[in-house]
């Protein structure tokens, strides 16, 4: 027979020496551990097993799986992230280890998935503190310009950022920087406007890296800040840019023309205001109280609830279809 002590047999086991001596009284025999010199084991320096019976145990307290927090580690995220792909359809197993219920990951399963769905558990996200870049943000090099079309958020620390050159040819953020490629029109962080609603406008996706509409965007970031604006691109040929109620101070019609023709074309709610200091973007929304019995209420949030839209959005289409 040969034998193990309590370190080796721990390291068989991938758990603590602490965890294997209670081995000895765990409740099911199939999982139990019996050390052969329970009765002599101080003046033996500790406990000491029979190696067949760490082997018999070993596949309830080790897996060629991944567990959840092993599989995060593999691919630089979190365990909750983890959980995410699983609740996606990440192929998994269920088990239990060292006492507790754990998901099990094959590798090969993790690696073709996250191959298979670059963007899962990336956020869509305009603005990264961290370095100041916003989305469309104009880049410069050598008289060249590039702009930032691309922006996922991976994790709290952790952002995909994309700059596209001329011909289509796409750099990462990090290698544009190496490379030389530097941010222009720099933003402030402004904080966020409480009044209700946004003025939406729907631009046409620009040619050109040059193009005004882009401008426009660069804009209405410097002015009205990231905070307070909403940018959507789900048809690939229109930018959908919402922003709060603000006014783009010294954007005159003698100084931003063109600027501000593109505003009014392409304007869809919302009202566009020329100022003595600057222009107004309105969203056009006025508050209106009334009071009605709170049975109705109900009611009209159950038929909100229904079309899975806010009271506010389903009144709005109520008014909209007369």
């Amino acid at each position: 027979m040969q034998y193990i002590k309590a370190k080796e047999a721990a390291k068989v086991l991938k758990i603590s020496v602490t965890a294997l001596n209670k081995l000895k009284d765990h409740p099911d025999d199939n999982k139990k551990l019996v050390p052969v010199n329970a009765l002599t084991y101080r003046g033996d320096g500790g406990y000491v097993y029979l190696q067949s019976d760490v082997e018999r145990i070993k596949p309830f307290y080790t897996r060629e799986d991944l567990t959840s927090a092993e599989a995060a580690k593999r691919i630089g995220r979190s365990t909750t992230f983890i959980h995410k792909l699983i609740r996606e359809g990440l192929p998994h197993s269920e088990g239990e280890l060292r006492g507790k219920k754990t998901y099990f990951i094959k590798e090969e399963d993790l690696m073709k998935y996250v191959s298979d769905n670059p963007d899962s558990g990336k956020y869509d996200t305009i603005y990264d503190k961290a370095t100041g870049v916003y989305l469309y943000q104009l880049f410069e090099k050598d008289g060249k310009i590039g702009r930032i079309v691309r922006m996922k958020k991976i994790s709290n620390k952790k952002k995909e950022i994309m700059l596209q050159l001329a011909h289509n040819e796409i750099l990462s953020y990090e290698n544009a920087i190496e490379a030389g490629w530097l941010p222009k029109q720099p933003i402030s962080d402004k904080k966020a406007i409480t009044s209700y609603g946004y003025a939406k406008f729907i631009f046409p996706l620009p040619p050109t890296l040059d193009s005004i509409i882009y401008r426009i965007i660069e804009e209405l970031f410097q002015q009205a800040g990231p905070k307070n604006m909403r940018i959507t691109t789900a048809d690939q040929n229109q930018i959908v840019v919402e922003v709060k109620k603000c006014v783009l101070l010294d954007v005159l019609p003698s100084t931003h023309p063109d600027l501000i023709d593109k505003l009014k074309m392409f304007i869809r709610s919302g009202e566009i205001v020329n100022k003595y200091d600057g222009t107004l973007i309105d969203t056009g929304l006025a508050p209106i109280t009334f009071y009605i019995a709170d049975k109705m209420k109900l009611k009209l949030i159950e038929k909100a609830a229904a079309n899975n839209q806010t009271l506010q959005e389903w009144l709005e289409d109520q008014f909209s279809m007369e």
